[in-house]
């Protein structure tokens, strides 16, 4: 399959909606999403996770209101033509368009640094404009106030791309962070004040203004983030997909199936589009299950290293949030409370507790900060009168939330679990070799530190518990049985089989004693008849497991296979 012989480019690398346009890459229509946001006057913002297109729709403004829909010459198309805006947009007014990105304008920088550099955006703007400029201003508020006094009626429109970047960038620094926020209310303020002066006013970002505890500063924006109408305005959705990549799709399952692309089938592109949907699909940003689209950066990622490798890609980056977000929301999560709610399958809160989140409240709940990172998303209905429901969307972001904490709680210098590793446990568990078993967890944890671990089975269950659930499975943990609770049960329906896991902890590498222990967890094994009662699948294989703690030699020293037996003893 010749990857040049595709008749669109793929978007990647590129923001601008008219370079995108003018080279014919692939433009996934989100212009009527655009239409409902340039036909209104009120300030808005939309938070979304990094890499889902929010600077792509932002660039989608601006050539909307500095050029309007018609052709810029005789000789060219709009970049508009053929999209759903074309027919709806009747505003034939040319404005004037202040695109500020506050990443770019704060990387880096000190919080002053940031107010220099964004004072010099206001001014290089007004030199574009033939506007004039404070001899000597002494803030932000200053020349943008000014700036705006100049202005005619209606003639401005106000793009912010990454509007929270300063102030989780700055998250830690008091100092800095109350620099940053004195800006931002600035910022709000001039526009509250003057908002006469406005045709549009558009931010983006990750976090809500309420995640920042800005008070009321902000209160003049509508809020889209949560609103059900703007729910797949950035990420795809499966019928864009189909409509838009389909020569991606099929030369993808070509490379699947190895075959020619006029020979794949259409049931061929959905089991592809299926295997897709499971790592890259189910963000849902107001709960509908009709609403859920796919990561945009994810499925661009896989179209463009499919042709690499017959063997499916999945792509994986730890930069859904900004390391500060995510490093605030890791320190307040309780890793014992998280580990019984994932075997559940859902984190679920109260609505007040999830709006109210804030990153200066220690006490405020890091699931709802998460949610904002697209490590979590809502599984049911949001509503702002019942409880929230969350989950991980996708496997892709199972893997990763499962390698952050991994690395957070154990302090490991890398991840703990990949895409391979679910077929490893699987193999080992087909053919019940407790070598190969051991081997596996040895592997995925080698290079543990964890020397401010306490050391105990309690520990080694939440760890194992937590690569369990990265790699796919539903660990039950300390399920009762008959007489007592194992460690950790999970059901393996590929093999028809529960697996029990017993714990135990030896501090020494000593032969003697790591072998009493493992006889210890069989003993136990036998004598409790763990998961003997009834189980979801028929056969239950039952494991004791023996971790040494001695520096050098840390890992599991000893696996053993107890017995094979029916689940209803």
């Amino acid at each position: 399959m010749d990857y040049y012989n595709l008749e669109s480019e793929l978007p990647l690398g590129c923001q601008s909606f008219a370079l995108l346009r003018s080279f014919g890459a692939v433009y996934v229509d989100k212009t009527a999403f655009v239409y409902q946001i340039a036909k209104h006057i009120r300030p808005q913002i939309l938070t979304r996770p990094r890499r889902f297109g929010k600077s792509t729709l932002l660039s989608t403004l601006e050539e909307l209101f500095r050029h309007g829909v018609k052709p810029l010459t005789d000789q060219s198309d709009s970049p508009f033509k053929g999209l759903a805006i074309e027919q709806l947009w009747k505003d034939s007014g040319h404005y004037l368009v202040l695109h500020l990105d506050f990443h770019d304008l704060n990387s880096g920088r000190t919080a002053a640094q940031f107010e220099a550099a964004l004072m010099g955006a206001i001014t290089s703007f007004c030199h574009e404009q033939a506007l004039s400029v404070p001899d000597d201003p002494l803030d932000f508020g200053a020349i943008f106030g000014h700036m705006l006094k100049q202005l005619a009626p209606m003639s401005l429109v106000l793009l912010v791309d990454e509007y929270d970047s300063p102030l989780l960038y700055h998250a830690h620094e008091p100092q800095e962070l109350a620099v940053c926020k004195n800006v931002m209310r600035q910022l709000y303020s001039a526009v509250k004040r003057n908002s006469g002066k406005f045709r549009c006013v558009f931010f983006t970002g990750i976090t809500r203004f309420q995640d920042l505890d800005l008070g009321t500063s902000g209160n003049s924006f509508t809020d889209l983030s949560l609103d059900p109408r703007f729910a797949s305005c950035c990420g795809y959705t499966r019928d864009e997909l189909k409509q838009y990549f389909a020569s991606y799709l099929r030369h993808s399952a070509a490379i699947r199936e190895g075959c020619a692309p006029e020979a794949v089938s259409a049931e061929q592109i959905e089991t592809l589009l299926d295997d897709m949907s499971a790592w890259y699909d189910g963000y849902s940003f107001d709960g509908s299950q009709q609403n859920k689209v796919f990561s945009t950066w994810s499925v661009l990622r896989f179209f463009d290293n499919v042709y690499a490798s017959t063997e499916p890609y999945w792509s994986f980056e730890e930069g859904l949030g900004l390391p500060q977000l995510l490093k605030i929301s890791l320190d307040r999560i309780d890793l014992k409370q998280l580990l019984e709610q994932m075997e559940q399958g859902e984190i679920v809160l109260g609505a007040k507790e999830f709006m109210e989140s804030s990153l200066i409240n220690p006490q405020a709940n890091p699931y709802s900060l998460l949610f904002q990172t697209g490590y979590l998303t809502f599984t049911k209905l949001f509503t702002p009168s019942s409880k929230v429901h969350l989950a991980c969307p996708n496997e892709e972001t199972k893997l990763s939330f499962t390698n952050l904490l991994a690395r957070h709680f154990f302090n490991l210098a890398s991840d703990i679990c990949s895409s391979k590793s679910k077929q490893e446990v699987l193999a080992a568990l087909t053919s019940l070799d407790p070598e190969q078993l051991r081997s596996f967890f040895n592997n995925s944890i080698e290079i543990l530190p964890y020397t401010h671990c306490p050391n105990n089975e309690f520990w080694v269950t939440d760890l194992v518990t937590l690569l369990l659930f990265g790699i796919g499975f539903k660990p039950r943990l300390e399920v009762m049985s008959l007489n007592g609770r194992a460690d950790c049960v999970f059901d393996v329906p590929q093999c028809h089989l529960t697996v029990v896991f017993e714990f135990k902890y030896e501090a020494s590498f000593d032969q003697n004693k790591l072998d009493d222990k493992l006889a210890e967890a069989l003993q136990q094994i036998k004598d409790r008849k763990y998961a003997l009662n009834g189980n979801s699948e028929p056969r239950v294989a039952r494991f004791g497991l023996v971790f040494c703690g001695e520096p050098g030699k840390r890992g599991f020293a000893r696996v053993a296979l107890a017995d094979v037996l029916p689940s209803n003893g």
